[in-house]
């Protein structure tokens, strides 16, 4: 049987740390209850394995914690004193085209969301919302496996990257990842597909996969359309019962085949969702109408108030789109302002609670910045796609710890949070390598005197008391000797 890093990763952290430490003992505590230990990571382990891959997970998934970057800062820091994991063992997990991270993380996530349920006085009260965005993931290096060119909202250019397609869950209190997809753009010059000319083609790593293997779905995933896998994201979330009332889009997002699908969920599931004030035509009173002209029959009828409350003009109207009812919100922030749309399946809400519940539709673009920011999303500098894929599904998990954690203890912000635990696993460090100076400098001594190490270290600590944390930190079977 291989061994298990965790059990002794555990107890030993907790050694050390003390109790005033609540924030890395509370997600000490979570990453406890995920039981990684029970799940299957690939179909087996290599039988010349020297680690669970489950204990590799947890490895990686502490980087965050212990503030390293990357597998190579890994070898450096305090974390590789715990799991004496080698880079490469690493790497092999990341790049396995066998692993199925999507399910992973599937499972990290439902065992999250029990624990939510087992905390009474945190259980939702508002909407429960299912959030689509994508985002840009910028690389540097044309060599990373089938990176291109993709049309950039943020920068208004063409960057070298990939976009990011996410899908999260607001339960009305956090925000929780639940699934996400790479594209790549092929672009308009056919000489140049994904932007990239012959020679900077060949010279991408790449890597073949085996059709059925998670790691090849992934790969088909790059240039599937971002609606149809918004669709299955959705479908998939809504298959596991997790309960929703709305599904929060910007307007990219919101179109007819979205419209169509969420008609064949249960009634009371909605989109709420900005739409276009382009030439997409709505039916009302029998004609077929822009955005712009609603909002000029609705200027002309005089059925544009203002909203204290939202400190907006708005009014609404019901309309027919391609055979589905839908009620479309106008706003603008003065009389002459730029008219927004907000459209929604749900034709019984007023325009406050659909202005307060779209709003959530902002904490996805927090956990992008929070997630790039402190967790390395989308930072990956592995030239493998596997090992993308691994990273950002990583981060993810990582994420959706820190924000339950934020939650149960009250932090303002999750960067408070994470500058907290960082901190404290700063001081962890400096103890290790004050523990390690202290060690070494007693072996010279040894070699200078000519004694016994284990006996002028027993002379110099049998002192301490029993529940002495550097003690603890030190090898299992010396501390078995100092004891005796």
């Amino acid at each position: 049987m291989l061994p298990t890093k965790s059990t002794k990763f555990f107890s030993e952290l907790n050694d050390f740390l003390s109790s005033g430490e609540k924030g890395i003992l509370k997600i000490m505590d979570i990453y406890k209850k995920l039981d990684l230990h029970k799940i299957k990571i690939g179909y087996h382990d290599l039988p010349q394995a020297s680690y669970r891959r489950s204990d590799l997970l947890l490895c990686l998934m502490m980087f965050p914690v212990f503030q390293v970057k990357n597998v190579y800062s890994y070898l450096d820091s305090t974390l590789n004193e715990f799991f004496e994991a080698r880079k490469n063992t690493l790497y092999r997990l990341k790049n396995d085209s066998m692993v199925n991270w999507r399910h992973i993380v599937n499972l990290v996530n439902n065992r999250l969301f029990k624990t939510v349920a087992t905390k009474a006085d945190t259980l939702p009260d508002g909407p429960r919302c299912l959030i689509l965005d994508d985002t840009d993931f910028v690389k540097t290096s044309y060599r990373t496996e089938h990176v291109g060119f993709i049309w950039s909202h943020v920068a208004h250019r063409t960057v070298l990257g990939f976009k990011g397609l996410f899908l999260g869950y607001w339960d009305s209190k956090s925000f929780f990842a639940l699934d996400f997809s790479l594209h790549k753009e092929r672009g308009k010059n056919q000489k140049k597909p994904f932007g990239l000319n012959p020679k900077q083609r060949s010279r991408q790593y790449s890597m073949p996969r085996d059709n059925g293997t998670p790691g090849r779905d992934r790969e088909k995933e790059l240039v599937q359309d971002k609606i149809s896998m918004a669709i299955k994201m959705v479908a998939k979330a809504i298959s596991r019962k997790m309960q929703v009332d709305y599904v929060l889009m910007d307007s990219w997002f919101f179109c007819n085949a979205f419209v169509q699908f969420i008609k064949t969920l249960s009634p009371k599931v909605h989109i709420l969702a900005i739409a276009k004030m382009g030439k997409t035509h709505y039916r009302f009173e029998g004609n077929e109408y822009t955005p712009k002209q609603l909002s000029e029959i609705m200027k002309n009828r005089k059925k544009v108030k203002r909203v204290k409350a939202l400190n907006l003009y708005c009014a609404d109207v019901l309309v027919d789109f391609k055979g589905t009812p839908l009620k479309l919100f106008f706003c603008k922030n003065s009389k002459r302002g730029k008219w927004h749309v907000l459209a929604t399946t749900n034709t019984k809400l007023g325009i406050i609670k659909a202005y307060q519940t779209y709003s959530i539709r902002w904490t996805v673009e927090v956990f992008f910045k929070e997630g790039k920011q402190h967790f390395g999303l989308g930072k990956s500098q592995s030239q493998d796609f596997n090992g993308q894929i691994a990273d950002i599904s990583i981060a993810m998990m990582v994420y959706n710890v820190f924000s339950l954690v934020k939650r149960f203890e009250s932090y303002e912000t999750l960067g408070c949070l994470f500058r907290e635990t960082g901190q404290q696993t700063l001081e962890l460090t400096v103890y290790m390598r004050i523990w390690q100076f202290i060690l070494e400098l007693l072996q010279i001594i040894a070699e200078i005197v000519d004694g016994d190490f284990n006996e002028l270290i027993v002379s110099n600590m049998k002192n301490e008391p029993e529940n002495n944390r550097l003690l603890k930190l030190f090898d299992n079977q010396l501390y078995q000797q100092i004891r005796a």
